[in-house]
Formats: structure tokens, sequence, C-alpha cells
């Protein structure tokens, strides 16, 4: 499956979302990471998947918190939850990559800094 194909499965709930926009993060995404399709195709989702949740959080940032009376509409939190979701991408395209080039082993953080 091509990586466009991926990356609008993956995204296919997320309201807003068009062809353009996936074709467009797709491209950033070799870009970016100057890798092309059919190089490393998963490495290649990974960072996909953390530029369209960067431009999902930037137009999210203009959400705002309505409240009349008792009914409160609180949409402010949808540009950390997309940031959030791109660090995750970040960091399996990080890790993705590694395990490519023989170093794949990872270890969990310290369990006392958390």
């Amino acid at each position: 499956m091509a990586v466009e194909d991926r990356l609008r499965t993956r995204l296919e709930g997320v309201d807003g979302v068009t062809a353009d926009d996936i074709a467009a993060w797709t491209a950033e995404a070799e870009d970016e990471s100057g890798l092309k399709e059919g190089e490393d195709d998963t490495a290649l989702l990974y960072m996909a998947l953390a530029v369209a949740y960067e431009t999902l959080a930037t137009r999210a940032a203009q959400y705002f918190v309505y409240k009349d009376g008792d009914e409160m509409v609180d949409k402010s939190r949808l540009y950390n939850n997309y940031m959030r979701l791109a660090l995750n991408a970040r960091r399996n395209y990080r890790k993705t990559l590694r395990a490519r080039r023989g170093a794949g082993q990872s270890h969990a953080g310290r369990a006392d800094l958390r």
C-alpha cells in the first residue's frame, strides 16, 4: 500500500482532511526526511503523520472555550493532543530508522524520573 493510502487510512476520521492535504504532507515528509517512497515506507509514513499532526495542531490552535450557563464547549485541548501525536510519530520515525540501520534496540526510561 502506498504511503499516501496508508496516511489517508490513518486520518480518515479527521474532519477537513482532503486528498490535497494528504499529498502535500507526504511530499513534505519526503523533503524533510530525504526518503523517497519505496526506500523506507514505514519511516516515511511516520514522518508524514508527524507533519500532518503538526499542521492539524496549528489549525486547532485557534479553537476556543465557550461557556453559556450550564453548557460548556472546550476545544482548546485539541492543539496539545495533536502535538502529542506528532511527537509520538517523530519518535516512531527515529526508532524505525535506527532499526533499519541495525540499532533497533531501545530501553525504557528510568521509572524514578517520571
